[in-house]
């Protein structure tokens, strides 16, 4: 175990900084060698889009994962991710939120990520697999007036990773499909699109993402408020008519 850092008065008078951004709609950041491993709350999410692209995202708060304060690593912190044998330093996209891209993307694959601290206790014990890839098999190619249902299909993978479907167009408003099983197929019954416009409805193309998701473990010296999800996220589209 390394050395230990204490919170200090400076720190607590940021987290009440940060909570009163918290009402105003703000967001606020804080420097990890003000906080100990036990404060960062970690949610690790793996994507893959296809069966070699897999793009990892790392985004780190203190106060749990509903915070609205990030904490930036300095002072020798450092975060990294390792899949099929090879390791890459995470390179921030944004004040706390940290990424990193893989050319692998089968199932079964592991990913691991790794929170090194310069005084504190190290993280190197978040872990997980990818679930199996897949395709979508049926979409339909013509309009779809919005009082018929619309049947989606993809290869099921029998192995009871969550599937999720969310749709979002111009014409609609976006809506979010828990499906439960992975059974292959889902229909989104008639009149459960709703448009935007009742006076004045409208045809518009719709964007379609299927996600199957499992989840990995965190390292116990972080918050436990920290989540490790991997998906194999696939997309089509449609027209939603009147």
């Amino acid at each position: 175990m390394k050395g230990q850092l204490m919170i200090t008065k400076t720190t607590m008078a940021m987290f009440g900084l940060a909570a009163s951004g918290l009402l105003a709609g703000c967001t606020e950041t804080l420097d990890s060698k003000q906080l100990r491993t036990g404060g960062i709350s970690a949610t690790l999410e793996a994507t893959a889009e296809s069966e070699s692209s897999t793009s990892l995202k790392a985004t780190l708060k203190a106060g749990g994962d509903e915070s609205n304060t990030y904490v930036i690593l300095s002072a020798g912190d450092r975060i990294s991710a390792t899949a099929d044998g090879e390791e890459v330093e995470m390179s921030a996209e944004s004040q706390g939120v940290y990424v990193a891209q893989f050319d692998v993307g089968a199932g079964d694959t592991e990913f691991k990520v790794l929170l090194d601290r310069a005084d504190d206790d190290d993280a190197p014990d978040n872990a997980g697999t990818l679930p199996d890839p897949f395709e979508l098999e049926a979409l339909p190619k013509d309009p779809v007036p919005r009082g018929e249902e619309i049947t989606i299909a993809w290869a099921p993978s029998g192995s009871g990773d969550d599937m999720v479907i969310r749709v979002d167009g111009d014409c609609i408003f976006s809506k979010t499909f828990d499906v439960g099983g992975d059974t292959g197929t889902y229909t989104i019954d008639a009149d459960e699109l709703e448009a935007t416009s009742s006076q004045k409805p409208e045809s518009c193309d719709v964007d379609l993402v299927i996600s199957r998701t499992r989840k990995g473990t965190t390292d116990k010296a972080l918050d436990p408020e920290s989540s490790f999800e991997l998906s194999q996220v696939r997309g089509g589209r449609f027209t939603s008519a009147p």
